[in-house]
């Protein structure tokens, strides 16, 4: 688990990994909270618990890298700090493992609110908890699991990008590995930010994923305008795939209340995107 300020949150998420099914497991928890080493004192007391403070700041995928460097298992299992695991979580990874799926992602839920699920259905519609194991295009870094060798061998997550787990992903599959969703595998999010604060994420990490994009395919200007010419077009197409997510998923109520939040989320995600297609600076 990465952690940055995390105090708040992390005592509940260790509680949650306490009460695994599956006790064989370490936690391994990279913090670099600059001015602030208190996190070293959650996991006294547990001896799988093992906090490393990190004296400057880590990005998200770097942290995640250099905890990975420190695991002895065989598998590795990414989890955030404001995140609570089922006490069945790594027994269902676990599962799809052993029956042969070597990159695996669990659901994410969220609070009981409107507005924290109208955000969480446009952060995490492909990701939802419920519905049937199926493939998907990418997983996400906060509820992922891979063999340690496996991760180690795709160099880890890319930390040029915000978008990190997005490029792994993109790797995997370019290797041949199919990304398995496991809606079972659950956790919940707590993730209840301001309006601003969520078109401000949506809009940067846009600009992110199309720098990415752009750098990934090499694409020539006039392919990145035409993408920019092409965007109205865009944000109906991820209008519905989110829908279709959610409908399979069994959150087609949700959905249908929250699509006004997740219609503004996405045109905020694609405008960033067009930013960098522009050729705007990260």
């Amino acid at each position: 688990m990465p952690c940055y300020y995390s105090n708040a949150s992390l005592p509940d998420c260790l509680e949650s990994l306490r009460g695994l099914t599956i006790a064989s497991h370490e936690v391994i928890v990279v913090d670099s909270t600059p001015d602030d080493d208190s996190v070293l004192t959650l996991g006294a007391g547990d001896p799988r618990v093992r906090i490393h403070h990190h004296t400057s700041r880590l990005g998200a995928h770097a942290a995640r890298n250099f905890g990975a460097r420190l695991a002895t298992g065989e598998y590795l299992a990414f989890l955030d700090p404001d995140m609570i695991a089922a006490p069945d979580w790594l027994a269902e990874l676990d599962a799809a493992h052993r029956k042969g799926q070597a990159v695996v992602g669990g659901g994410v839920d969220c609070p009981p609110h409107y507005w924290a699920r109208a955000v969480h259905v446009t952060k995490y519609g492909w990701w939802l908890t419920g519905g049937q194991p199926r493939e998907r295009a990418q997983l996400p870094s906060g509820n992922l699991s891979l063999p340690r060798a496996l991760f180690e061998e795709m160099g880890g997550f890319p930390d040029r990008f915000w978008e990190g787990d997005t490029e792994l992903s993109y790797r995997l599959r370019a290797r041949g590995y199919a990304l398995w969703h496991v809606p079972a595998a659950r956790t919940r999010h707590f993730d209840v930010p301001t309006w601003r604060g969520f078109l401000r994420e949506r809009w940067l990490r846009g600009a992110d994923t199309g720098q990415a994009r752009r750098c990934r395919n090499a694409w020539p200007a006039i392919e990145c305008w035409l993408r920019v010419a092409a965007s109205p077009a865009t944000w109906l197409v991820m209008m519905g795939r989110s829908a279709a997510h959610a409908f399979r998923s069994g959150w087609a109520a949700v959905w249908l209340a929250s699509s006004p939040v997740v219609g503004i989320g996405l045109a905020a995600w694609i405008a960033g995107e067009c930013e960098a297609f522009r050729g705007g600076k990260r």
